[in-house]
This record gives C-alpha cells, sequence and structure tokens, in this order.
C-alpha cells in the first residue's frame, strides 16, 4: 500500500455517483435538496416577515414620538421620515413576496420530483 503523494485516492479509485445527475437515487437527491431548501426558506420568510413587522411597530413609535415631543418642528421632517420609513417597508414587503415565490417554485418542484420518484418509469 502506498503512502504519500503517489497513492491512488478513493476518489480516483471509485467513479462517484454524486458528481453528475447519473445513478439511480439522483430524483431522491434532488428531493432531499428541495426539501431542505424549502425548509431554509421557510425559515427565511419567517424572518423577513418579523422584520416587516418590527419595521410597521417602530414606524408607530416614530409617528408617536413626532406626535408627543415634534410639535414645534416643521411638519414635513414628520412626513419625511413616515415616507422614508414606508418605502423601506415596501421594499422589505417586496423580498417577502418574491420569496413566497421563489417557495412556490420549489414546492412545485418538490412534488414534481416526488411524482418522479413514484413513477421511475414515465
Amino acid at each position: 500500500m502506498l503512502f504519500g503523494k503517489k497513492a491512488r485516492r478513493p476518489s480516483r479509485m471509485f467513479d462517484s455517483r454524486f458528481r453528475d445527475g447519473s445513478g439511480g437515487d439522483f430524483p431522491l437527491r434532488q428531493y432531499l435538496r428541495c426539501k431542505e431548501e424549502f425548509s431554509g426558506g421557510i425559515v427565511h420568510l419567517l424572518l423577513i416577515g418579523a422584520f416587516a413587522v418590527t419595521l410597521i411597530y417602530f414606524g408607530r413609535t416614530l409617528n408617536n414620538l413626532f406626535t408627543a415631543h415634534g410639535s414645534d418642528l416643521n411638519p414635513m421632517y414628520r412626513w419625511g421620515a413616515l415616507v422614508l420609513l414606508g418605502l423601506f417597508v415596501l421594499s422589505v414587503l417586496r423580498r417577502l413576496y418574491y420569496k413566497v415565490m421563489e417557495l412556490r417554485e420549489i414546492r412545485r418542484e418538490i412534488n414534481q420530483l416526488h411524482e418522479e420518484m413514484r413513477n421511475p418509469n414515465v
């Protein structure tokens, strides 16, 4: 048995079925990858949703702050801050929408791979 740089590595001795799309369990691996991506996407979706809700509550707090302490200020400061925060909330809601669309596509792919595993001859 050789040791060192000239030794044959197991990765060179055997052709791996994980390197390409061939192999008997390819739909199963793709199915498991999609499920993992879906579960990670759900966590991301929940975090984006929590961030959006936090921003909305921050907007209410900012409005109350201007109401209580900003009576001598120009009202444009208040509206400018609220509009800027509203644009930021809309940006986060847009990201939330795109994440939902991405998760729908992953779910569609999971269903397709599940059918492919169920009926391998089709």
